[in-house]
């Protein structure tokens, strides 16, 4: 009987990771809302991609964060795996992963972990993700990729867990077994389309990608076009996705973006848009 619950002890312990570029007030809210879980971390690690948070000012009351410091900013991908390296290495099974700007109640990480020990076959859950500024509307309830690898965000309510071809980066827990079974994180993308890439793959390597009813909020931000379009490139490449979808879901994207820029900047980004296609097919990688 001690040995069950040794395990469903360590099953239950994680890391946390938050991902920061500059905005130190965010990074320590980030920090409070995780000492205030129901379940508390085992270890806060801060990526510091930015180069300029100050460690001193994370000190309180809990679990004292550990600071790595990353300042030639190598990406989402990076932060996470030299995050996964720590909790590994202290014996730890999973890793919550947080942007800094993520906001959160103090239920989230117990009903992650409660969902992720309910499903041996999981390998990632994610909570159901509100806009900041109006958290009546979802943002994200997971996601979904096409033939053509262009990736959607489903907007539904859920009552229960469900399985997802993808979960949005911003909040996520990922048992590192599973993290382990894909080689970690793809370091390729830099931002924007590792979330899609790790769900794909880990339903490669037969893990389950699962979203919960919890709820957490986030602001999102635009994406570049050059780097969207590469990244969407770089990743039905990946996939060997057929051609002619991919030419069709590429086409498509550009199409949309350039409207938006039209609308939003009265500027046609027809070059940004070209530039990020070729990147791609030249397997351009990482940082720009």
């Amino acid at each position: 009987m001690s040995e069950i619950n040794d395990a469903a002890l360590s099953a239950a312990r994680y890391a946390a990771v938050i991902i920061a570029y500059h905005r130190q007030d965010l990074v320590s809210a980030v920090i409070e809302r995780l000492r205030a879980q129901t379940r508390q971390p085992e270890m806060i690690v801060v990526v510091d991609n930015g180069g300029d948070i100050d460690e001193a000012a994370l000190a309180g009351v809990g679990v004292a964060p550990v600071l790595i410091r990353r300042g030639d900013n190598p990406g989402y991908a990076v932060a996470v795996n030299v995050a996964a390296e720590r909790a590994r290495d202290a014996g730890i099974e999973n890793l919550l992963v947080l942007t800094h700007d993520a906001v959160f109640g103090p239920t989230l990480a117990a009903s992650l972990l409660d969902a992720l020990g309910a499903d041996e076959g999981a390998g990632c859950v994610a909570p159901t993700l509100r806009w900041v500024s109006r958290p009546e509307r979802i943002f994200s309830s997971g996601g979904v990729v096409t033939r053509g690898g262009r990736a959607y965000h489903r907007t539904d309510e859920i009552r229960h867990a469900r399985a997802v071809h993808w979960v949005d980066g911003a909040v996520l827990l990922l048992r590192l077994r599973a993290l382990d079974a894909i080689g970690g994180m793809d370091e390729r993308y830099f931002l924007y389309f590792e979330d899609v890439d790790t769900g794909w793959s880990l339903a490669r390597a037969g893990w389950r990608t699962l979203v919960v009813p919890e709820t957490a909020q986030q602001e999102p931000g635009a994406h570049p076009l050059r780097l969207g379009l590469r990244n969407m490139v770089l990743f039905a490449r990946k996939a060997r996705l057929p051609r002619i979808p991919v030419v069709f879901a590429v086409a498509r994207r550009a199409a949309e973006e350039l409207i938006v820029g039209v609308r939003r900047d009265r500027r046609l980004p027809v070059l940004d848009a070209g530039r990020g296609i070729a990147d791609g097919l030249r397997d351009r990688r990482g940082k720009p």
